[in-house]
């Protein structure tokens, strides 16, 4: 297959995983903040509410954390070109 074999098709392959990843995070933000709303709607008691809040709380630092997920595949994915170039250089 030719298109997976040039330079150009691994390099529009790996710029559809960025925007993959980032589309699954906004996506995964969306959903965990409806289920948020729809939590905060339920009374469980003293102790489920409090398990609840501290879920959602770890949930969205996971989020915060996730953003760091692009960052390092850009910086994967700027090393894999670099090499291909190099590499196909003789």
């Amino acid at each position: 297959m030719k298109f997976l074999e040039s330079k150009r098709g691994s390099a529009l392959g790996l710029v559809i995983m960025m925007i993959t990843l980032v589309i699954i995070i906004i996506v995964g933000l969306l959903v965990v903040g409806q289920l948020s709303t729809t939590a905060d709607t339920m009374d469980l008691g003293t102790s489920g509410n409090a398990t609840r809040t501290t879920l959602f709380t770890n949930t969205y630092a996971g989020f915060n954390l996730a953003v760091i997920i692009p960052i390092i595949a850009a910086a994967g994915a700027i090393l894999g070109i670099v090499f291909t170039y190099l590499g196909s250089t003789k």
